[in-house]
This record gives C-alpha cells, structure tokens and sequence, in this order.
C-alpha cells in the first residue's frame, strides 16, 4: 500500500477510537483522540474539534475522520480553499460500514485513500466523482507470488477482450488481504489507472454467493479469490467472465447493474 501522504485521524468516540487506531496503525498516521481517551488510546489529543480539524488541514496532506459526514461538514466550514490545495478528506462511520470520498478525490487523493481505508477496514469505499462513477466493471485478481506487473496486465488485457469489454470500462480490481503488498499487482493498478482494493478475509466468509473451492481454502482458507474478490467489490455484480487462468494470474469480471449505467 502507498502509506507516503501524510495523513491524520480523528475519532471523537470510544468505538470511533478503536477503527481509528487501526486505521492510523496501517497508515502510519498521527492519531488524535479527544483528552478522555487518550490514556487509552493516546497519540495525540483535543479539546476543541474545530480547531484540530483547522490544524490538521494546515499541516497534513490527508485528514481520515471516523464520525458522521455531517458532523465533518460543519468543522470544515470556512476552511475549504481549492481542490489543488485542500487535504484530502475520507470520512467512516465508527462500525467500518462506509469510507466515504468526501472532498479532494482527484487532486487531493481521497479517492485513493478512501481505498486505502477500505483495504483496512473492509468498509465500502464510496466514491461519487463522475470519472469513476461511469464506469461498471470490476475485475478480481489472484496471482503468484512476485509476480510481474506486466504479468497482471497481459492476463487483465486478455480478460477485457474475452469479456468484450473496454479496458478503460474498468474501474476497480480488486484481490485479497494477502496480496496487499504485492508490488507487480500494486504497479498494474497504477498503470491502467485503476483503483485498487483489497478485502479482509471476514468479507469472504458469508453466505451470499456460492463460491466454488479453489487452492485458496489450502493456503488462505477462503474458498477464492479472483471470483469472489469481484462479486464483492462490486454494486448489484453479474459474472461477464468467469475465473480464468492466464501465466500465474486468475481474472474474474463482473458487471455492476445500475439504475444509471
């Protein structure tokens, strides 16, 4: 994972302060608690919300907050400047169920941050800016170890042609936990200028889809990776193509069936 922005976090909630310090653990980011919880959960703390949230958007490429939108909406008033200057800002509900792009999401990187939270907590990233919004395909990848970048991308290319589909249609792809340090897999991301998510193993452990067993259940005790790491990145999927192996790289495709799309 890129971790090189330099981000903070606030929480102002004891189950708020819990994400958050995982959050901030795996981002390496500075973490700042209101003073009741800091014997806790010390890193750093406030007394006055408004003016952590004015500091932080002085001194930090990224503010992550763990409360609710409107609360973040109300701090920042007053202190939005441009998209080329303003941090970017992602905000997760306390229970991990959303991180949201709330501002900054091209310039600023919250798009990518929001994705960043999300492979941590295994929150929805929700994302709004057009760009992203118009585009319905999401592919699931598993791969080798030390795989290549240019691996990732011949077998992500050659999916896209059996799936009929266009490479620029694709907007996430998406793997599992293990791979998040898998830098041919990370490069290929960036390449096609995708966003890249990966799930924490509690998201494959549902009832949701029948997934078939593949090596996977041996070494990671889940039963795939390509296919399911698709179905559950995406909004409302429907399989356009089915696992397939390519060099040491497995594709799956899905389509998201929107109202919209």
């Amino acid at each position: 994972m890129n971790t090189e922005k330099k981000v903070a976090v606030i929480a102002i909630t004891k189950k708020g302060c819990i994400l958050g310090r995982l959050i901030s653990l795996q981002l390496k980011a500075d973490f700042f608690v209101p003073e009741k919880f800091f014997p806790e959960f010390g890193d750093k703390s406030f007394d006055s919300l408004k003016e952590v949230f004015a500091h932080c958007f002085s001194y930090y490429e990224g503010v992550v907050a763990v409360m609710a939108q409107g609360i973040v909406s109300r701090m920042i008033d007053g202190l939005l400047k441009d998209k080329f200057s303003d941090p970017a800002v992602v905000v997760c509900d306390e229970v991990g169920r959303f991180a949201i792009s709330m501002l900054s999401g091209h310039e600023g990187g919250a798009n990518e941050l929001t994705f960043l939270v999300s492979s941590i907590t295994g929150a929805e990233p929700v994302i709004t800016t057009a760009s992203e919004a118009n585009k319905i395909y999401v592919a699931g990848v598993g791969c080798r170890k030390g795989v290549s970048k240019e691996k990732v991308i011949d077998a992500i290319k050659e999916a896209a042609k059996l799936a009929n589909i266009n490479l620029s249609d694709l907007r996430v792809i998406a793997s599992c936990w293990h791979k998040i340090n898998e830098e041919g897999l990370l490069e290929a991301a960036e390449e096609l200028g995708c966003y890249i998510r990966f799930l924490p193993k509690h998201l494959y452990e549902n009832d949701l889809y029948n997934f078939k067993e593949s090596s996977a259940n041996k070494y990671l005790g889940i039963k795939g990776v390509a296919e399911p790491s698709a179905l559950l990145s995406a909004r409302n999927p429907e399989l356009v193509l089915r696992k397939t192996i390519f060099d040491k790289v497995t594709v799956a495709i899905v389509k998201e069936r929107l109202i919209n799309g």
